[in-house]
């Protein structure tokens, strides 16, 4: 006897047996988060924490800058395809990116807001843009 299951509502599934009978059974959903290993280009985070901060607003000042809003909008950039399966009917990413609890990012000691992370990037590009130019001037 084998069971095959279709998810029903009202927490019930059905299971169908060999022998076509049916019962209903109350079952416990878990939603279990497996490790994976995740890789983006450089060149893109500036965008990436424009975006986020972006779909944030005002929110983006205050809220502490983590490698998971990165990479939620990465998948949502279509950057990451392999993840597209765990894009919400309303564009939200169900994915966690640090066990436990999304560590923030920290830069010479001092937690980024978003807005803040932006900034520091598009300043670590501008110098790397003057750099670049000075090391071309010589």
């Amino acid at each position: 006897m084998y069971f095959v299951s279709f998810a029903v509502k009202n927490g019930f599934t059905v299971k169908e047996t060999e022998n076509a009978k049916f019962r209903r059974r109350k079952l416990m959903q878990v939603k279990i988060y497996t490790p994976h290993l995740v890789e983006i280009a450089g060149e893109y985070i500036p965008a990436l924490a424009k975006r986020a901060a972006d779909s944030l607003g005002d929110r983006a000042d205050e809220i502490p800058a983590t490698r998971g809003h990165l990479v939620r909008q990465a998948v949502k950039d279509g950057l990451v395809r392999d993840f597209d399966h765990l894009i919400s009917e309303d564009g939200t990413v169900d994915m966690v990116c640090d066990p436990g609890a999304e560590i923030p990012l920290e830069l010479d000691g001092k937690t980024l807001t978003l807005r803040e992370l932006l900034e520091a990037l598009q300043y670590r590009q501008n110098w790397s843009e003057m750099t670049q130019t000075h090391n071309d001037a010589a």
